[in-house]
């Protein structure tokens, strides 16, 4: 029971540790949301091509962090006209190259973890452009797009999230409907990600309390030699995503378990490529199946596993050449450790923030129920 009770407090301890930054990071997506539709992305990424990969990547960027909200979103942009491998590209970039993930892993690692996984985003997009520029399966990509349309169409969902058409960015940021429409995307974000976000981190806190130091050092090749080498690192490498595999956590829920492998003296490498491993969790799989069938699912899972393992080796080869391989590996009980800190005052000032989005969104919910309650009551009279 005191080892339940050790873990509990542990993943309790994660959380308060990076709840500024998750809440900082959701605030800034949602508003990018709305400022940016999915539809002005796709009339942008029709045709292939190495500047439009860069610009689907952008729009990525800007995009959620979410691993399910960016399923969603790149089958929308795939529906609505954008390239496959564009639409890949902003897949990547959306649960890689965004703000939020960044943050989080500067407060519990260092800032090595978060130009890594820029570098690790950035590296599986080139990758992913040039393996599907000698392997690409046209009749099949064809085939998913028709499979997504139907399934879309079916769902009901082919709309932006923000509901605010073709009005420009400084008109939504400086209306009343604009500041609505990012509070409910705002509240959106939360509740496709915070039951993997409870998870993540839940389990990460049982399995740095329950899992033995002998069972990584059985599991990853040689770790805690701060100049491993190619063969380590390779290993490592291959060996992480399959783990991210059986933890059915998404993007953010990844964080706090890269931390946990961190500690137990994971290569670099190997984090790094655990970093991209969300997009091969057998959830986000089953998802890929779901949207596009399960014959361009199996490819695309295969390309991205492919993808995260190359980028993780080159990573961590890219920090070994410039000689900054970080080697400090602090206990997560030290990381977690509660006191008043900058930490105590920023996690008040965000649930603030977030408290008003989310006063903002029920008001709003109301508002509509009662506006559609009132019309229904008149035609009836």
């Amino acid at each position: 029971m005191d080892l339940v009770f050790e873990a509990l407090k542990t993943s309790a301890g994660i959380l308060w540790k990076a709840f500024w930054a998750l809440m900082f990071g959701y605030i800034i997506s949602a508003g990018i949301q709305v400022l940016i539709t999915r539809s002005q992305m796709a009339r942008l990424l029709g045709k292939r091509g190495p500047k439009r990969a860069i610009l689907a990547s952008f729009f990525g960027f800007v995009s959620s962090s979410c691993s399910f909200a960016a399923l969603a979103a790149s089958r929308s942009v795939l529906t609505k006209g954008a390239h496959p491998v564009n639409a890949l590209s902003f897949l990547i970039a959306s649960t890689n190259l965004v703000i939020e993930l960044g943050i989080v892993l500067w407060v519990l690692l260092s800032w090595h973890f978060v130009v890594g996984n820029f570098l690790l985003g950035i590296l599986m997009i080139v990758y992913a452009y040039l393996i599907t520029k000698f392997w690409f399966p046209d009749q099949l990509a064809q085939s998913a797009r028709d499979h997504a349309e139907q399934q879309q169409s079916h769902e009901g969902m082919d709309h932006d999230m923000s509901g605010e058409g073709r009005r420009s960015w400084w008109d939504k940021i400086t209306s009343r409907s604009g500041w609505q429409a990012i509070a409910d995307a705002f509240f959106m974000e939360w509740k496709m990600a915070y039951k993997e976000i409870l998870f993540g981190f839940t389990v990460a806190g049982f399995i740095s309390v329950f899992v033995p130091q002998s069972f990584w050092d059985s599991l990853f090749l040689h770790t805690g030699n701060n100049s491993p080498s190619f063969l380590v690192v390779l290993e490592n490498a291959a060996i992480a995503p399959i783990i991210a595999f059986f933890t059915f956590i998404g993007s953010m829920g990844n964080v706090p378990l890269a931390a946990m492998l961190w500690s137990k003296n994971a290569s670099f490498g190997g984090v790094m490529s655990f970093l991209g491993a969300d997009l091969v969790a057998a959830t986000v799989v089953y998802l890929q199946a779901k949207y596009y069938g399960w014959k361009y699912a199996a490819y695309l899972s295969g390309l991205l596993y492919v993808c995260m393992v190359a980028a993780g080796i080159t990573v961590h080869g890219i920090f070994a050449f410039f000689g900054i391989l970080p080697s400090e590996r602090p206990n997560l009980a030290e990381i977690v450790r509660f006191q008043i800190d900058y930490t105590f005052w920023l996690n008040i000032v965000f649930a603030i923030i977030g408290a008003v989005l989310l006063y903002i969104h029920w008001q709003n919910h109301q508002n509509k129920g009662s506006g559609q309650h009132h019309h229904e009551h008149e035609q009836i009279r």
